[in-house]
């Protein structure tokens, strides 16, 4: 009888502060809401010059306001590239990379108005792309680097859509909101949970899909460790097993903007799967030189080195990575193999 008569208001607790949080959570994602919904109808009715200053604005402020993001920056530039640079220089890739988030969620909604022609004004696809235009089936793979959500939406314009993986949001509304602006000029969006059976069905009908791999995808998702600043980190292995299974040339493609808000596409040379050479790699390879030629144009934001493989020296990593179990290791040697 003793124990009863003191579980019982703990589950009363327990049961009030569920409730509590469960309203939270619906007040919040409300907010949430009505904040896009607001800027879906207005942002777009801003003129170019505004929405430039829009975005210094709004990034300057979350420099100095989100510390805990700033501070994930600043300690990524840190491991990364301390070498090669000093604490202003990495300040000034920090702020840019600020503006560089605040340009694309305030153009996500900009182009949803007089789409065509804006489209058409401010994104442009260099001679590169001449190639991949010629080939309907490929693997088309990028980076949190400058605009991809632009450019996802520029090429469907161009006649060459993509069907692109997306992350679903915490908020359902939000989410639908967003791949309704993707999916406006023809661009298709494939759902991540579930993604690679419709990656492969979508290539076995001959056409594109686009996946951003700068993510963490340990080894028991479908990645393994790649090298990436001299760090190792885990990266997804889908591109390299589509290539293979698919027989479909990887193009890696990016997008970034100068600083009069002009888009400039450009596309690398396909890379094909040939025998046991490591797509994965190469693909790290290829976005650690691209961030290295344009770094505030980079999401340094993202704990991109959050998983330390059994046997790396974790006092190289940022102050929030973690070591992973060493069966999590799998497919990388410290000793260089």
């Amino acid at each position: 009888a003793g124990g009863s008569s003191f579980q019982f208001p703990v589950s009363s607790n327990s049961s009030i502060i569920l409730i509590m949080s469960k309203r939270k959570n619906r007040f919040r994602q409300a907010c949430e809401t009505g904040l896009v919904r607001m800027a879906r109808m207005i942002i777009p009715l801003f003129p170019r010059k505004c929405i430039l200053a829009l975005a210094r604005g709004l990034a300057a402020f979350a420099y100095m306001a989100d510390r805990r993001s700033r501070k994930v920056a600043l300690a990524n530039l840190q491991a990364a590239m301390g070498d090669e640079l000093s604490v202003p220089e990495m300040k000034r890739i920090a702020r840019g990379s600020f503006r560089t988030m605040a340009l694309l969620i305030l153009d996500l909604f900009w182009f949803s108005r007089k789409t065509v022609s804006r489209l058409t004004r401010w994104v442009t696809f260099d001679g590169s792309f001449d190639e991949f235009f010629e080939t309907s089936k490929a693997v088309v793979v990028g980076a949190h680097l400058g605009n991809w959500e632009v450019m996802g939406q520029a090429l469907a314009l161009k006649g060459h859509p993509c069907a692109s993986v997306v992350a679903p949001l915490k908020n359902p509304e939000v989410s639908r909101i967003l791949n309704d602006l993707r999916s406006a000029t023809g661009q298709d969006v494939i759902q991540k949970r579930g993604a690679a059976r419709a990656m492969i069905k979508t290539l076995r009908e001959g056409r594109r899909v686009a996946v951003l791999l700068d993510q963490n995808t340990v080894p028991s998702d479908g990645g393994r460790f790649v090298d990436f600043f001299g760090l190792p980190v885990p990266m997804s292995e889908i591109a390299s097993s589509l290539a293979q299974r698919i027989d479909a040339p990887v193009v890696p493609v990016f997008c970034s903007a100068d600083g009069n808000g002009q888009y400039k596409a450009y596309a690398l040379p396909a890379m094909l799967h040939e025998g046991r050479n490591d797509l994965t790699e190469r693909i790290a390879g290829i976005v650690e030189k691209e961030v290295r030629a344009a770094p505030a144009k980079w999401l340094w934001m993202y704990k991109r080195w959050k998983h330390v493989p059994a046997g790396a020296n974790i006092d190289k990593y940022p102050f929030y990575a973690r070591r992973i179990e060493e069966s999590e290791s799998a497919g990388y040697e410290t000793n260089g193999g």
